[in-house]
């Protein structure tokens, strides 16, 4: 995803985890994958509960990144241009 704030990619996550939900239904995820943010820190579900994959598995990542990053990038983290000689 594209951050409409910069124009650059979002950030990627820092980590990820795999948590096990106690009580899944019957066409549940009985664990979901979980994403650190740089910014607030939080674990983010990068997956639905439902059992079905999306279409663009990083959706419910540049949800959560729209909405928290503002501009905020990763330490060194940079422009996608590598400034060069021919730069």
């Amino acid at each position: 995803g594209i951050s409409p704030t910069t124009g650059l990619p979002f950030s990627p996550p820092t980590a990820f985890r795999t948590h096990v939900r106690p009580n899944p239904g019957k066409h549940e995820r009985a664990t979901l994958r979980e994403a650190r943010c740089h910014r607030c820190r939080q674990w983010v579900a990068v997956e639905g509960v439902k059992d079905v994959e999306p279409k663009v598995k990083e959706i419910y990542w540049w949800k959560h990144a729209a909405a928290c990053h503002h501009g905020s990038t990763i330490d060194g983290e940079s422009d996608v241009f590598v400034h060069d000689d021919v730069y």
